[in-house]
C-alpha cells in the first residue's frame, strides 16, 4: 500500500501548516523531520499492479477487446487484448500518483522491498537511517542519437532545499514526465541530492514515458538512478523496468531486471513470458513459463492466455494439449478470454475438431470465439459450416464485428454464392460496417468472384476511407472480368490520389500491361517496382517476364529474369514460356536443360511450356522423350494439357492418324482441349474426315463453344460443301453458340485502341484507309496476291479481296504505322489465329515500312522483319 501525506495523518505523522510556517526558518532540523514526516512512503507488494497493465495475446489482429482486470487489490489499468502478435504490456501513464513522492532519507545499506515478521507474514518497509553511500555508475550515450540530459556536477545537500523547492522539483519532473518530455524531467531529477529518494510512483512514470518513447538511452538512466537509490531489487519497479525493456526491445536487460527482482510474483514472470512472445522467441516463453510452475508462482488468465497464444504462434499443438487439460483439472485459471485463445490455438494448429469441441463447451461466448470459429470454417474449405455458424451468431449471438463478416464473406466468395453474400452485405449495412475498410474490401471481393464486379464498384465508391488493398481488390476485379483498360484507368487514379502500390497491387497491373500489349506503361511500372527494390522478388519478377513476354520483349525478359537473384521454378517456367511463346524453342530447350543441372525440379507447368515448344519447333522426338519423363523421372501425374500439347505436335508435324490413335489410347479421350487440338491441326493440313469427327467431337463435348463450329464450317467451305456450311450454321443456332467477332488491339500512349474487320468507328478511319490503299498498291506492286481462299463465306469473288484488304489486324498496324516514329517496332493483339492471307500481307509489310512488326493471336506470337516470320510459316 502507499500511504500519501493526507493519509499520514491518522498516523501521527502530520504537521500542520501554521507549524511549517512559523519554525521552517528558525528550526532547520525541525524542517528536515517535517520533510521526512510529509514525504515518507511505505511500499507493499499489493500496488505492483497499480502502473503495470499487461494486454494479453490476441487472437484477432487489429482489434482489441478490453478485459475485466484480475487485480490484487482491485487498482491499476486492466489487461486488454494486445493488437500485435503475442503479449504486449500497456505503458499508459498511471493515474493518482501521490504527491508526496520525496524522501530524505540517509540509510548506509541497501533498503530491502521484502522481510519477514516473526510470523512469517510479508512486509515491506525501509531499513535504518544512517547515510546511504552514494553508487555512481558511469552511463556513456555515445552511441545513442537522443541527447541525454544535462548531469549537474554540483549537487546541494537536502539541507539546500526548502519543502516548497522540493515539491516544486518533484511536480516539475512528473508534468514534465507525463507531457513526454523526459530529457527536462531527468534534468530536474538528476539535480535532487542522491540522499533525497524519490517514491517508486515517480519512478514508474519515467519509465512508462521511457517505453512509450521507445528511449532506450533515458530509460536506461532511470534504471541507474533506481539503482543508485538502492530500489532495483524492489518487485514494483523490477516489473515497470522489465515492461520498459520489453517496449524499447532489449530483452537482454529486459532478463536482467527480472534476474535482479528478489521476490517476483506472478507479474514479473507474466510480463517476461509476454516480451518473450512479442519478439518472436515462443519456446523461450515456454521455457519461462515451465521455469513459472518450478518456481510454484501460480499463473493467472493473462499467464495462461499469453503462454496459450505462444503455442498458437508456433503450431505447438501437444503443449496447448497439455496446458488445456491442466485448465480442466483445476490447475489453471480460465474465463471466456482464455477459452477464446484456447479456440485460436487448436484453430491455428489445424485442429478444428477440438477447437469446436471448446467452442461448443463455452458457458458465454463473446465476438472474438465467434469470428474465430467461422473464418476458420471458411479458410478451411468448409464454407457451409461457417455460414451456419454465422447465422447462428446473428439469430443468438453478440453483434458481429468487422473480421466476423470478412470470414463470412470469404465463404461466400468461394462458393461463388452471390445471393448468401448480399444477405452477409445487409447484415453489414445493418450494424453500419460497409463502409468500413476491412469489410468493404471483403465485399469487393465477393461480387468480384461472384461475376458481378459492377456492385463491387458500387461499394468502393461508398468507402470514405480507402487502402491500397481496397484499390487492389477494385483492380483484380476489373482485370478478372477483362475490363483491363478500366484496370489502368483506376491505377492512374490511384496514384493520383497518392496511395503507394504494393507487391499486390504490381501484379495486378502488370497483368493488365500484359493483356493489352501496353508496353509504356509497363516500363513506367517496372521503373517504380526498381525503385522500391521490388525487382529482385521472384514473384514481381514472374509477372515482368510474363508482360514483356506478352509485349513481345523477349529481351527485356531475359534480362529481368537474369536480375532476379534466387531463381526458383516459377522464375524458370515463365522464361521457358516467354521463349515457347515466341517461337524461339531450341532457347526454350536449352533452358530447360540448364535449369535441371541447377537441380530445380520441374513442375507440371513447366512440361506444358516445354512441350509447347516442341510442338511449334517441329522437335517431335524430343517431345516424346519429354512427355515420357514427366512421369518416368519425375513422378508427375501427365494432365490434358500434356497430352494436347503432344497432340499439338504430332498434328503440326502432319501425324495426323498417330495423333488420333494417341487420343484413343490415352485416359484424356474425353477431354475438350485434346480434341481441340485436333481439330486444329486437321484445319491446318485441310484433313475434312478426322477433321469433322474431331470437330463432333468438341461439338458433344461442349455444344456452347463456338470456335469448333466455326473450323467445322471452314473446312467444308473450303470443299466447297455449302449444304453443310448451312447445316452446321443451323446447329450452332439451336445450341446457342456464337462466333467470336475478331478484334485487334494496339496501345499507343497509354490509350488501347480497338479495330474490328471494315472499322468504321474509329475517329482516324478515313487517314487508316487512305494509307492503307497506298501500302496495298506497293504490296501488289511487290508480287503480293490475295489468298480468297482464305475467304470462308458464300460471297461473290470479287468482294472477297476487299474483307481481306480491311482485317482487323491490317488496320491496327497501318494505325500503328501512322502514330508511332518510323522503323520503331509495332506491336499488335489479335483474339484470333492470324488467317493464312494477313501472314503474307503482314510478312511484305514489315519490308516495305522497314519495320518489326510483332503479332500476339490466340496461339502465339509472330515477329516479322525483313519479310520473314519467325514462325517459319509454321503455325
Amino acid at each position: 500500500m502507499l500511504l500519501s501525506a493526507s493519509q499520514s495523518r491518522t498516523h501521527g505523522l502530520h504537521f500542520s501548516q501554521e507549524y511549517h510556517h512559523s519554525q521552517a526558518a528558525a528550526d532547520p532540523h525541525q524542517r528536515k523531520r517535517k520533510v521526512h514526516a510529509q514525504h515518507f512512503v511505505i511500499h507493499n507488494e499489493n500496488t505492483e499492479r497499480e502502473l503495470i497493465s499487461i494486454k494479453r495475446p490476441s487472437v484477432l489482429p487489429k482489434k482489441p477487446l478490453s478485459r475485466e482486470s484480475e487485480m490484487d487489490n482491485g487498482e491499476g489499468d486492466p489487461p486488454t487484448f494486445s493488437s500485435n502478435v503475442g503479449t504486449s504490456l500497456a505503458s499508459k501513464p498511471a493515474s493518482g500518483i501521490p504527491s508526496d513522492d520525496l524522501l530524505v532519507h540517509t540509510s548506509s545499506s541497501c533498503r530491502e522491498d521484502d522481510a519477514q515478521d516473526d510470523e512469517g507474514r510479508t512486509h515491506t518497509g525501509r531499513s535504518s537511517l544512517k547515510q546511504r553511500p552514494m553508487l555512481t555508475l558511469d552511463i556513456s550515450y555515445k552511441a545513442v542519437k537522443m541527447e541525454p540530459p544535462k548531469l549537474y556536477d554540483q549537487k546541494g545537500s537536502s539541507e539546500s532545499y526548502s519543502s516548497h523547492e522540493l515539491e516544486d522539483i518533484l511536480e516539475s519532473i512528473k508534468e514534465n514526465a507525463k507531457k513526454g518530455n523526459l530529457k527536462a524531467a531527468l534534468e530536474k531529477l538528476e539535480s535532487l541530492p542522491i540522499e533525497i529518494y524519490i517514491s517508486s510512483a515517480t519512478h514508474s512514470l519515467l519509465l512508462k514515458q521511457c517505453g512509450q518513447a521507445k528511449s532506450l538511452l533515458y530509460g536506461k538512466w532511470v534504471h541507474d538512478h533506481i539503482k543508485r537509490q538502492g530500489l532495483q531489487h524492489n518487485t514494483f519497479l523490477g516489473n515497470h523496468l522489465i515492461n520498459m525493456y520489453r517496449d524499447c526491445g532489449d530483452l537482454a536487460s529486459a532478463a536482467s531486471a527480472f534476474d535482479d527482482i528478489h521476490r517476483k510474483n506472478v507479474i514479473s514472470w507474466t510480463i517476461m513470458i509476454s516480451a518473450y512472445s512479442q519478439d518472436g522467441q515462443y519456446e523461450m516463453a515456454l521455457q519461462f513459463f515451465s521455469k513459472m510452475q518450478i518456481e510454484k508462482v501460480m499463473p493467472d488468465k493473462v499467464t495462461v492466455s499469453t503462454i496459450i497464444g505462444a503455442c498458437s504462434s508456433i503450431s505447438s499443438l501437444q503443449q496447448g494439449r497439455e496446458i488445456h487439460q491442466m485448465i480442466l483439472d483445476g490447475k489453471l485459471e480460465s474465463d471466456i478470454v482464455v477459452d477464446s485463445a484456447l479456440v485460436n490455438m487448436y484453430v491455428k494448429c489445424g485442429s478444428l475438431e477440438e477447437a469446436r469441441k471448446v467452442f461448443d463447451g463455452m458457458k458465454s461466448r463473446n465476438v472474438v470465439s465467434w469470428t474465430i470459429m467461422i473464418t476458420a470454417y471458411a479458410q478451411n474449405n468448409q464454407e457451409e459450416e461457417a455460414l451456419k455458424l454465422f447465422q447462428q451468431m446473428v439469430v443468438c449471438g453478440p453483434a458481429p464485428n468487422e473480421f466476423t463478416l470478412v470470414g463470412a464473406l470469404c465463404a461466400c466468395s468461394n462458393l461463388r454464392s452471390l445471393a448468401r453474400g448480399q444477405h452477409v452485405h445487409a447484415v453489414a449495412v445493418y450494424h453500419g460496417f460497409e463502409s468500413n475498410v476491412a469489410a468493404g474490401n471483403a465485399l469487393i471481393h465477393m461480387y468480384s468472384k461472384c461475376g458481378n464486379w459492377d456492385l463491387g464498384l458500387k461499394v468502393f465508391c461508398k468507402m470514405h476511407v480507402k487502402d491500397v488493398i481496397s484499390w487492389t481488390s477494385m483492380l483484380d476485379a476489373y482485370a478478372v472480368h477483362g475490363r483491363t483498360k478500366d484496370t489502368l484507368q483506376l491505377f492512374e487514379e490511384m496514384q493520383w490520389e497518392g496511395i503507394i502500390p504494393d507487391k499486390v497491387t504490381f501484379l495486378s497491373i502488370l497483368g493488365a500491361c500484359a493483356d493489352l500489349s501496353a508496353l509504356e506503361q509497363g516500363e513506367r511500372i517496372h521503373a517504380s517496382i526498381i525503385v522500391r527494390k521490388l525487382h529482385t522478388d521472384q514473384m514481381v519478377g514472374c509477372a515482368l517476364i510474363h508482360m514483356y513476354g506478352k509485349c513481345g520483349c523477349v529481351e527485356s525478359a531475359r534480362e529481368v529474369f537474369d536480375n532476379i537473384h534466387e531463381q526458383n521454378v516459377h522464375t524458370w517456367t515463365a522464361m521457358i514460356s516467354v521463349y515457347s511463346q515466341h517461337g524461339f524453342a531450341r532457347n526454350a530447350l536449352v533452358l530447360f536443360s540448364q535449369m535441371l543441372k541447377e537441380h530445380i525440379k520441374p513442375n507440371e507447368i513447366t512440361f506444358v511450356n516445354v512441350l509447347f515448344a516442341c510442338s511449334y519447333g517441329g522437335f517431335v522426338a524430343e517431345g516424346w522423350r519429354c512427355f515420357h519423363s514427366i512421369s518416368r523421372d519425375f513422378g508427375i501425374t501427365p494432365m490434358a494439357e500434356h497430352y494436347a500439347c503432344m497432340v499439338d505436335t504430332l498434328g503440326r508435324a502432319g501425324f495426323l492418324k498417330e495423333a488420333e490413335e494417341f487420343i484413343k489410347k490415352t485416359p484424356m479421350d474425353g477431354e475438350m482441349i485434346v480434341w481441340r487440338s485436333m481439330l486444329i491441326a486437321c484445319s491446318a493440313f485441310d484433313d475434312i474426315e478426322r477433321g469433322k469427327r474431331a470437330a463432333e467431337k468438341c461439338i458433344q463435348l461442349e455444344p456452347g463453344y463456338g470456335a469448333p463450329y466455326t473450323i467445322l464450317s471452314n473446312i467444308h467451305a473450303a470443299a466447297d460443301q455449302w449444304d453443310e456450311v448451312a447445316r452446321i450454321k443451323r446447329l450452332m443456332e439451336e445450341n446457342g453458340a456464337k462466333k467470336q467477332q475478331g478484334k485487334s488491339s494496339i496501345a499507343i500512349k497509354d490509350k488501347v485502341h480497338d479495330f474490328v474487320v471494315d472499322d468504321q468507328a474509329h475517329p482516324q478511319i478515313q487517314d487508316i484507309h487512305a494509307e492503307l490503299d497506298r501500302l496495298s498498291k506497293e504490296m501488289e506492286d511487290a508480287g503480293y496476291v490475295p489468298s480468297t481462299n482464305s475467304v470462308l463465306h458464300e460471297v461473290e469473288e470479287e468482294l472477297k479481296p476487299y474483307l481481306l484488304k480491311y482485317h482487323s489486324e491490317r488496320l491496327a498496324i497501318v494505325f500503328g504505322h501512322i502514330m508511332t516514329p518510323p522503323k520503331s517496332p509495332i506491336r499488335i493483339t489479335k483474339n484470333l489465329r492470324v488467317c493464312t492471307d494477313c501472314h503474307c500481307a503482314i510478312k511484305l509489310l514489315s519490308r516495305i515500312l522497314e519495320r518489326e512488326i510483332i503479332v500476339r493471336d490466340s496461339h502465339r506470337f509472330h515477329h516479322f522483319k525483313e519479310g520473314l516470320c519467325s514462325c517459319l510459316d509454321y503455325w
